[in-house]
């Protein structure tokens, strides 16, 4: 609302939108890819829908992965000060750099989603009528087949922008460690508030590797099919989802500008 109101947004702010915008986008698509496996079966063997809605989610999934290894980026340029020139480079230039980055991210999640046109479930599958065990039990090996070609393509996707995320991120809480530790030994209080900004970010860091990394695991083992054939379907949007919920929602809480 803020950024429709005044044409204009900190850098920060922006990245902040994008990924909400992206995470949204992304549970709608769960969503709605369950409510059609679970009350609309037939358009499962769609050759044009069920391709199309794959390489939509998958494309919405990256995204979503790249912006958040940007924000990560941007809060460890930011806030960390090694005397590096690639550092010094990236903190004088990393708020134009933004609006490209995020462009360039979302080309590369394109290109990333759409091997999901070919490789994708229910586009060549059915499932078997007389429910024999044979049968079955065939169905079975072609859905693993499939959902491994998937997890790999997930994982050629995905782990990039993971990596990348996990260095910035170690590289802050390292330095936030380093620079609490500091602050602590020449005599600051616990209570300062630039202590408890320390212990603040060092938090929220945190919470968001581990949370990243949960939500990576967790849509891994969807990809490779171990919840295919689980008891109660509605149970896997909430698995898969739940991670990056608790995180957008810790987002709102600590965030000023929404409290206000």
């Amino acid at each position: 609302m803020k950024w429709k109101s005044l044409k204009s947004l900190q850098t920060c702010d922006k990245i902040l939108s994008s990924l909400a915008i992206s995470r949204g986008l992304y549970f709608f698509c769960i969503i709605i890819q369950n409510y059609i496996f679970q009350f609309l079966p037939w358009l499962v063997e769609n050759n044009i829908l069920l391709p199309i809605l794959n390489i939509l989610t998958m494309f919405i999934f990256y995204s979503s992965l790249w912006i958040a290894t940007i924000l990560c980026v941007f809060y460890c340029v930011k806030i960390v000060t090694y005397n590096y020139k690639l550092f010094i480079l990236l903190k004088t230039r990393i708020s134009t750099m933004v609006p490209w980055l995020i462009q360039v991210s979302l080309l590369i999640s394109l290109t990333s989603s759409l091997p999901y046109g070919w490789y994708s479930y229910g586009s060549n599958v059915r499932v078997p009528l007389n429910g024999s065990i044979e049968d079955m039990t065939d169905y079975r090996e072609v859905i693993s087949e499939i959902f491994f070609k998937q997890f790999w393509i997930l994982a050629l996707g995905s782990y990039p922008p993971l990596i990348i995320f996990c260095v910035a991120n170690f590289l802050l809480i390292h330095f936030l460690l380093m620079h609490t530790r500091r602050m602590r030994s020449n005599g600051s209080h616990i209570q300062s508030p630039n202590l408890q900004s320390h212990f603040s970010a060092l938090k929220s860091m945190s919470l968001f590797l581990l949370l990243q990394i949960m939500f990576l695991i967790c849509t891994s083992l969807s990809m490779s099919g171990k919840f295919i054939f689980v008891k109660l379907p509605i149970l896997l949007p909430i698995i898969l989802l739940s991670p990056l919920t608790f995180h957008s929602l810790y987002m709102v809480a600590s965030n000023t500008n929404v409290q206000k």
